[in-house]
C-alpha cells in the first residue's frame, strides 16, 4: 500500500489519441482521464481538451456517448440500494433478536442487544457506502463527459446541416 503522500500513477496514461481513450481505455482509466482533464479542480487546459473533442469525427463521438451511457448504467447504485437496505434490515433484526434472547431466562431485549444492532447497522452502512463511492464518482464523471460529447455532437450536426443547406442553394 502506498503512503498517503505518494500519488498512485497506475491509472494515469499519457492521453495522446482521444479516440483511443474513448473507445479502448478501461472504465477506471477513462474516469480518471475525465477527472484529470475536465474536473472542477483540474489544472489542465480544458479548452485544449474541448478542442480535441471537437476534432473527432461524428461516429467516434456517437460511440463515445454510447460508452458514457453504458458507464452510467453500470455505475448506477440506485438499483442496488433498495435490495441491500431490505436485506440489511432483515439481518440486523435477526441479529438483535439473537443477541436479545440468547439468555433464555430473561426474555426482554437488553441494552446490549439494542446497541449491538445499532453498531452493526452503522458498520454495514459505512462499508456499503465505501464500496459504492467508486461507482458514484465514475457515474458523475461519465455524466459530465457525456454532456460535453452531446454538446459537440449537436454543434457538428448543426454545422453539417448548415453546409448541406449552403450546398443546395448553390
Amino acid at each position: 500500500m502506498l503512503p498517503l503522500w505518494k500519488k498512485n500513477n497506475f491509472y494515469i496514461k499519457e492521453a495522446q489519441n482521444l479516440e483511443e481513450i474513448l473507445l479502448n481505455w478501461p472504465d477506471k482509466e477513462l474516469a480518471k482521464y475525465v477527472s484529470d482533464y475536465f474536473g472542477y479542480w483540474s489544472t489542465k487546459k480544458k479548452k485544449v481538451e474541448l478542442k480535441r473533442i471537437r476534432d473527432l469525427d461524428l461516429d467516434t463521438i456517437i460511440l463515445g456517448i454510447a460508452r458514457m451511457k453504458d458507464l452510467e448504467e453500470y455505475s448506477d447504485n440506485s438499483k442496488i440500494v433498495p435490495g441491500f437496505t431490505s436485506l440489511l434490515t432483515f439481518f440486523v433484526t435477526h441479529f438483535v433478536v439473537y443477541v436479545a434472547y440468547q439468555d433464555k431466562d430473561n426474555g426482554d431485549p437488553t441494552f446490549m442487544s439494542v446497541n449491538v444492532g445499532i453498531l452493526f447497522s452503522a458498520l454495514a452502512f459505512a462499508i456499503a457506502s465505501w464500496f459504492m463511492s467508486d461507482g458514484r464518482t465514475q457515474r458523475a464523471r461519465a455524466i459530465h463527459f457525456r454532456s460535453l460529447l452531446e454538446q459537440v455532437k449537436s454543434e457538428l450536426e448543426k454545422k453539417q446541416t448548415k453546409e448541406d443547406t449552403q450546398n443546395h442553394v448553390i
